[in-house]
């Protein structure tokens, strides 16, 4: 089912295609989604297709009937929708239900076990390994004991409207194995934060952060309101400049100023998205010390995949709503 990758492409990188009827869809794709058991179906035909490497991959399924089943642990962490009729996945773990809609995604842990049915013609799915997910949680600071387990996200507009458009927007890289090394880390860097914002993470457990380089992010989360120095920093976690600054590239590939600004753009949009009464973006922005707001623009509608103003209009919508 999973190809090798052509020349050119990168050795991590898979592309994946099966064409069959529901009975010979083949032991590797209920091993990736943690089916046993296999699938109880009606079905007629099945297309499965996507490309990607180890972290991060798009794939879609195409098919003619319905399906049910149970899905057990897997590797990785899905987040999907379905682009037309009903599903019903049940959480075995708290017995929780959902009835997904048509273009809203969600997301399946990869520690937690699920039953489904669904009648749909059409699925997305974008699948991210454990890995990318804790790499993006730990360039905030955020260190979580045992396994990563996401909660589903209500708001379609405002909360998952930033992750539609990323990955809208992202999706013809992801599957393209011609971009290179550095290309597809920042692509999957970007993809796993937008999945991190979307969706809260539930009963995680954070230890208290311990090297140089966790208390440096953490004590730039806890300030990010205030004015700050790099000198700040240093003194905060007993180091000098130089240090602290190399401890952060080390462990996280940003300097402390470059962090500082990431929590600050997270923290006005944060704000955006809750909107309320006398919020304004200029406002909000200098309240985060981003005190240049073509800058600030710019980089949130990079970030979130759209202008502040917009994440705003639609906070406002859904309070008058």
């Amino acid at each position: 089912m999973s190809t090798m990758p052509e020349q050119g492409e990168p050795r991590s990188f898979r592309r994946f295609h099966v064409e069959a009827i529901s009975e010979d869809r083949g032991d590797e794709l209920d091993g990736i989604y943690g089916i046993s058991d296999g699938v109880d179906s009606a079905l007629e035909t099945f297309r499965y297709v996507g490309a990607g490497d180890a972290d991060v991959s798009m794939r879609g399924a195409e098919v003619e009937g319905t399906r049910a089943g149970r899905m057990d642990a897997r590797a990785e962490h899905i987040v999907f929708w379905i682009g037309d009729g009903s599903a019903v996945v049940e959480d075995l773990g708290d017995g929780s239900r959902l009835h997904p809609v048509p273009g809203h995604p969600y997301v399946l842990s990869a520690s937690s076990s699920y039953a489904f049915e669904t009648d749909t013609r059409k699925i997305t799915i974008l699948h991210l390994s454990d890995r990318v997910l804790r790499a993006a949680l730990a360039r905030r600071g955020r260190f979580v004991r045992g396994p990563l387990v996401f909660g589903q996200q209500p708001d379609i507009e405002v909360a998952l409207g930033p992750l539609r458009a990323i990955i809208r927007t992202r999706a013809p890289q992801v599957m393209d194995g011609r971009i290179d090394e550095d290309q597809r880390l920042a692509l999957n860097a970007e993809i796993a934060d937008a999945v991190i914002d979307a969706f809260p993470l539930v009963d995680a457990e954070e230890p208290e952060p311990t090297t140089s380089a966790a208390r440096a992010a953490a004590w730039l989360r806890d300030h990010a309101q205030q004015a700050v120095t790099l000198r700040d920093v240093a003194d905060a976690v007993g180091l000098s400049e130089r240090g602290v600054q190399s401890a952060m590239r080390r462990a996280y590939g940003e300097s402390p100023m470059e962090r500082l600004r990431a929590e600050r753009l997270e923290g006005a949009h944060r704000d955006l998205v809750a909107g309320g009464e006398g919020v304004r973006v200029a406002e909000t922005a200098r309240r985060w010390h981003l005190t240049h707001l073509g800058r600030f623009a710019a980089s949130y509608a990079e970030r979130y995949g759209e202008q502040p103003s917009e994440t705003l209009r639609r906070a406002r919508q859904r309070s008058a709503d």
